[in-house]
């Protein structure tokens, strides 16, 4: 069996390093190419490739993309992947690292449900003295909280592994373009794999860390990565389910969420855990709106 690991990254060198370093240890006997694709002119990830290349316990192929965006990485990433003939083609992102055995209980349940494409939960790391409610918070790292093994929609690109004829036959624009800025290209693309009948299923052992910076436990953060998620979620539906129906009900449903969020809010005067989940929901609100506005919000530096 022949597995390629992707890996795109964008100014993160150290982040990169760390990654490659724990994929190095995977407990993993078949054979194995890394794929990287750096789309940042300067090169830095392709630097920390070439540096570690010669003593590498696997070969690393690398290409750089000049056209600004996660898309066109991802694009490029599973291009070149897809060259070298794999049987299986595996995500991951330069600000995580794998457990040992992230590849073997990825492959277990691929196995297990002859699945077309797996996912794993992506676990936030924390800096030390981070509240415990903030890393409660849902909007940090990715996790479906479904059965081991359950048939299921993922959602999110930095951890799962996909059958390469499946992946091949979304190409050449593997992840849409439209949300190349803003993200969510990795839920149009699950989305559309659905579509077409893909069955996914979900491993919860096959365990990804995800860094959390320390910047991305400000409020700010925070606030526009729920307007950003909630924005490229409706942009991607109204892409895939389009028609004056499925546009209703969308809308309908926006509304609903601003009256939920409105009498929350009302509630979250007297009750200060209320008033959180209030301003969560007012952000979500705002995302979806804009949204339905026809504006496409761009995700934050440092992707």
């Amino acid at each position: 069996m022949k597995i390629a690991l992707c890996i795109c990254t964008f100014r993160r060198p150290e982040g990169l390093r760390k990654a490659l370093t724990y994929v190095e240890k995977l407990d993993f006997d078949g054979e194995v190419i890394v794929c990287v694709a750096d789309n940042d002119a300067q090169g830095e990830g392709l630097e920390v490739c070439r540096a570690l290349a010669d003593s590498y316990r696997w070969p690393i192929f690398t290409t750089g993309v000049e056209q600004s965006g996660i898309s066109f990485s991802r694009n490029a990433c599973s291009a070149l992947a897809l060259h070298h003939s794999p049987d299986f083609i595996a995500f991951l992102d330069d600000d995580e690292w794998p457990e040992a055995d992230w590849l073997q209980q990825l492959l277990k349940v691929q196995q297990d449900n002859d699945a077309d494409a797996v996912g794993g939960p992506t676990i936030s790391v924390f800096p030390d003295n981070t509240p415990a409610s903030q890393q409660r918070n849902e909007y940090y790292g990715a996790d479906l909280r479904v059965a081991d093994g359950a048939a299921c929609q993922l959602e999110a690109a930095g951890n799962f592994l996909i059958r390469t004829s499946t992946l091949e036959a979304m190409g050449p624009d593997f992840f849409h373009p439209d949300f190349a800025q803003s993200g969510g290209e990795d839920l149009a693309f699950f989305m559309k794999l659905e579509q077409q009948g893909a069955k996914m299923h979900w491993a919860t052992q096959a365990k990804m860390n995800e860094a959390v910076p320390s910047d991305r436990l400000s409020t700010e953060w925070l606030k526009q990565r729920v307007i950003i998620i909630a924005n490229s979620r409706v942009r991607v539906m109204r892409m895939l389910q389009p028609g004056l129906p499925a546009t209703l009900i969308r809308c309908a449903k926006t509304c609903a969420l601003f009256a939920q969020a409105m009498i929350m809010s009302a509630v979250g005067l007297i009750s200060p855990p209320v008033a959180e989940k209030a301003r969560i929901l007012r952000w979500k609100f705002w995302g979806k709106f804009t949204a339905h506005m026809k504006f496409n919000l761009s995700r934050m530096e440092g992707r």
